[in-house]
C-alpha cells in the first residue's frame, strides 16, 4: 500500500469509512493502526474507536512499502500477507536462498528490524497470489504444519478460466509429480486431490470460480481444471493460450484455521485483483 492522503466526505467510524469508502479490510486497518501508520490531522491513531468528520483528512503512511510486502493482519503471534503475483513464496535453492527475491525474504527483512522472527505455514505457487500465514514462534509453526489438515477450515481461490463452465462441481482424483515437476492425475499411487468449485460468473470466453481445496496438492487447481479442458487464463505450463491480463488468474482470497493457542477460529481474506473482472467487462 502506497502513501495516501484521503479527504473524508461523510461523518462516520474511521474503520467503518476506511472499509466502506476505500476498500482496506478491517483486519488491515486494525493491523496499521497497531504498526502507527494511519494519522488522522497529523496525530498517528494509537487507539479504537474514534471518529472521522467531514473535512477531516487521513493519512496513512506504510512502511511495508521499504519492505515491498502487503500485510494484512499482524500481531505478536502471526503474520499475514497478500503475495502478489510472479514472486516466489520461498527459494527452493540452497545456493540461491540469500540472494533470490522472495516473499520470505522480504518478510524476513521485515521481522528483522523489529528484532523479531518468522517462520512459514503454507505455501502458493509463483505465479498464484494471495495469502500466505507466517508465524513468529517456531513452536506455533510446527503445532499448525503437524496438524494442517485437521486445523486448517478453508482454502478459498478465485480463478478464471478459459471457456464456459455451466454449473458447480467436485474434482476427487490423484495426482503425481514427474521429472519435469509438471502434475498428473492418475488412477494408480499419486495423492489424492478434491476441489470443489462453484461459477461466480461466466460468459462464451470464461468463466470465474470459487475455489475450495480439501487438499493442497502442488498445483493441484491448475492441473484439475487444465485437464477438464478449462485451463486457468495465463496459465502456461498447464495449456492455456490465454493470456489476456499478463498473468495466471488464480488468487488465494481466504484461509481459515484454528489457532492452537487460543482454540479460536481465525479468519483472512484479501481483495480479488481488478484485472480479473476486466476480462468479463471487455467480452
Amino acid at each position: 500500500m502506497k502513501k495516501r492522503l484521503i479527504n473524508v466526505m461523510n461523518d462516520d467510524n474511521l474503520v467503518s469509512y476506511l472499509t466502506k469508502y476505500e476498500h482496506i479490510s478491517k483486519n488491515k486497518v486494525k493491523t496499521l493502526i497497531k504498526l502507527g501508520f494511519i494519522f488522522l490531522n497529523n496525530n498517528m491513531v494509537t487507539k479504537l474507536p474514534i471518529n472521522v468528520y467531514t473535512g477531516d483528512k487521513i493519512l496513512i503512511s506504510d512502511d511495508n512499502k521499504d519492505f515491498n510486502i502487503d500485510i494484512v493482519y499482524e500481531d505478536n503471534n502471526y503474520l499475514i500477507v497478500n503475495k502478489e503475483n510472479g514472486l516466489l513464496t520461498i527459494s527452493t535453492s540452497n545456493s540461491s536462498k540469500y540472494y533470490e527475491d522472495t516473499l520470505y525474504k522480504r518478510v524476513r527483512e521485515y521481522v528483522n528490524k523489529k528484532k523479531e522472527k518468522c517462520f512459514i505455514v503454507n505455501r502458493i505457487d509463483k505465479e498464484t497470489s494471495g495469502l500466505v500465514v507466517f508465524v513468529k514462534k517456531i513452536e506455533l509453526k510446527n503445532k499448525l504444519q503437524d496438524n494442517w489438515n485437521d486445523i486448517v477450515k478453508e482454502r478459498l481461490y478465485v480463478a478464471v478460466v478459459s471457456g464456459s463452465i455451466k454449473s458447480d462441481g467436485k474434482i476427487d482424483n490423484y495426482l503425481y509429480e514427474d521429472k519435469l515437476t509438471f502434475s498428473h492425475s492418475t488412477k494408480v499411487g499419486g495423492k489424492r486431490a478434491i476441489t470443489l468449485y462453484k461459477v461466480l460468473r461466466s460468459n462464451n470466453n470464461y468463466t470465474m470460480l470459487d475455489i475450495n481445496i480439501l487438499t493442497g496438492r502442488k498445483n493441484q487447481i491448475r492441473v484439475h481444471f487444465s485437464e477438464m479442458g478449462y485451463p486457468i487464463v495465463g496459465d502456461k505450463k498447464y495449456k492455456c493460450k490465454d493470456n489476456s491480463i499478463k498473468r495466471l488468474c488464480l488468487h488465494h482470497y481466504k484461509i481459515s484455521f484454528i489457532d492452537p493457542i487460543s482454540k479460536n477460529l481465525l479468519s483472512f481474506t484479501s481483495n480479488v485483483p481488478n484485472s480479473f473482472y476486466k476480462l468479463f467487462n471487455n467480452n
